[in-house]
């Protein structure tokens, strides 16, 4: 798989960044049943961008943003690693600010980093 262009700037020793993940909240599961959404994880898969979206199609928000995480295992030589975050975004019009709220949607999700194989020194 081709990892991201974005990661392939930031963090050229990364061969490839998988994640699989559930996400708990509004629009998550299957919307035609009361059976709440799984709680383990998907099948991984290539990450392609930075940011996951969020599962909630009322909310405004940015979604889940796994850069920072991404990062954070490249600087600790982590191959993998679990995290949870809530979404950052929010719910309700633009246009009624006082009637927003916080979208809390949370993902949970677990990174694999693998890494270019390293060069023998010369």
């Amino acid at each position: 798989m081709v990892l991201a262009s974005e990661f392939l700037k930031t963090f050229p020793m990364l061969h490839d960044v998988l994640i699989e993940s559930w996400q708990e909240g509004m629009g998550a599961g299957n919307p035609y049943t009361t059976t709440p959404p799984g709680r383990s994880y998907g099948l991984p898969h290539s990450a392609a961008t930075r940011v996951i979206p969020c599962a909630n199609r009322s909310c405004n928000g940015r979604g889940f943003d796994i850069f920072q995480d991404i990062s954070e295992m490249v600087r600790e030589k982590l191959h993998i690693k679990e995290f949870v975050q809530v979404c950052c975004g929010d719910e309700g019009s633009p246009k009624e600010a006082q009637r927003r709220r916080d979208c809390v949607n949370t993902l949970h999700y677990r990174l694999t980093l693998k890494y270019e194989p390293e060069q023998p020194s010369s």
